[in-house]
C-alpha cells in the first residue's frame, strides 16, 4: 500500500521516514477554517489537506498548533513576535494540537482526529531568550520556538508525544495503520 503525505515538509517526511514509515509528498492546499475550538479547527485543516489530494492509497494530512494563554499562537511576523511568544511561553504551559486525517482510497474510510501534547516550561530567562532569537535560524517557526534545539534546556516536564510537538503524530497514524491490516511490511 502506498502511503502519500498530502504535504511538502521535509521535517514531517524526515519523521515518517525515521519510524518506517515510508511515502511519498504531494503538495497540498491550505483550507480555510472557520471555528474558534482549537481542536476542530486542527481536525478541519488536516482533513482539508487530506481531501485534497486526488490520488489512490492512504492518504495522511497534518495540521499543528501552538496553544500559550488560550490563545493560538501564528507563526511570527517579527523576531519582535517571536520573543514575545517564548515571554509568554516562560514559567508556563504550552499546548501543541495535531490534527489529522487519514484516508483510506480503497475502503474509502476518513478517520479524522488530533493528538494533543502538553509542554510546561520553566522560567526562560531574558538573556536566553535573546540569545536564542539571535542564533536560532528557526526562530520564525509556527510557535516562535522549535523544541529540538536551544529551547529543550527549558522543559520542566512532557506529557504525551514528542514527535507530536514536531508535527507528526506517529503513534496514532501507525495505530490507524494496524487496524486496517497495513504494517510496515506492507508499505510499499
Amino acid at each position: 500500500m502506498e502511503i502519500i503525505l498530502a504535504s511538502t515538509s521535509k521535517l514531517k517526511s524526515d519523521i515518517l521516514n525515521t519510524v518506517g514509515i515510508k511515502h511519498r509528498c504531494v503538495d497540498s492546499e491550505e483550507p480555510v477554517v472557520n471555528t474558534n475550538d482549537f481542536y476542530e479547527f486542527a481536525k478541519e485543516k488536516a482533513e482539508g489537506k487530506a481531501k485534497f489530494v486526488k490520488e489512490k492509497g492512504i492518504i495522511i494530512g497534518l495540521d499543528t498548533i501552538t496553544i500559550i494563554n488560550d490563545k493560538i499562537v501564528e507563526k511570527p511576523k517579527s523576531l519582535e513576535e517571536a520573543k514575545q511568544n517564548l515571554i509568554n511561553s516562560s514559567n508556563n504551559i504550552t499546548k501543541v494540537i495535531t490534527g489529522y486525517s487519514i484516508i483510506n482510497t480503497e475502503t474509502n474510510e476518513v478517520i479524522t482526529d488530533y493528538q494533543e501534547t502538553t509542554i510546561s516550561f520553566r522560567e526562560i530567562p531574558e538573556c536566553d531568550i535573546d540569545y536564542y532569537i539571535a542564533n536560532e535560524k528557526d526562530a520564525m517557526y509556527a510557535s516562535g520556538f522549535i523544541l529540538e534545539t536551544y529551547m529543550s534546556n527549558f522543559v520542566k516536564e512532557i506529557k504525551g508525544s514528542y514527535y507530536n510537538i514536531i508535527g507528526v503524530p506517529v503513534e496514532k497514524i501507525y495505530e490507524q495503520l494496524e487496524k486496517w491490516n497495513i504494517h510496515l511490511k506492507d508499505i510499499k
